[in-house]
């Protein structure tokens, strides 16, 4: 299956440069491409300096940096679309290293991490479990003393 759609996602590239080409001409098209790269090369670098510094942040303030590990990701993900030649690659690209889609693709993937994840183990941070879930409460294994009595009740006789 993901080799279809690479396929298929190859097949669209070629087609909106040969459609764009012929718009504006071969020459024109290849430098809208390069202009689109440049662009891709300064954002990676401007994005990614910024992810790397909210990472080092988190963990001096030793906060946990899910959030900032995903955006890196992303930000790295993005930068090699870019850098990628074709129209429809430097489109996703662009979201990817834009902050305000960003933060929307970083909830989607949050979102299919955590369907993937086993339902015993979906806990939210700081939020407690899933809703619809009841946690279990905690077993503790010991002993009653025989001799003890509840509070205002008299042992014995």
């Amino acid at each position: 299956m993901p080799l279809l759609i690479v396929i298929v996602l190859v097949i669209a590239e070629i087609y909106v440069l040969i459609t764009v080409g012929s718009w504006i001409g071969a020459g024109y098209t290849i430098l809208l491409l390069i202009a689109s790269s440049l662009l891709g090369a300064f954002l990676l670098k401007r994005e990614g300096g910024r992810a790397f510094r909210a990472l080092r942040a988190a963990v001096n303030t030793r906060r946990p940096p899910h959030r900032e590990i995903a955006d890196g990701v992303i930000i790295v993900l993005g930068g090699l679309l870019m850098l990628l030649p074709g129209f429809i690659s430097d489109v996703l690209g662009l979201l990817c290293l834009l902050p305000p889609s960003r933060v929307l693709i970083r909830r989607a993937l949050f979102g299919v991490a955590l369907n993937r994840v086993p339902a015993p183990l979906r806990f939210r941070s700081g939020r407690g479990p899933v809703a619809g879930r009841r946690p279990e409460p905690p077993v503790i294994e010991g002993e009653i003393d025989p001799r003890w009595t509840p509070p205002g009740q008299q042992s014995g006789p």
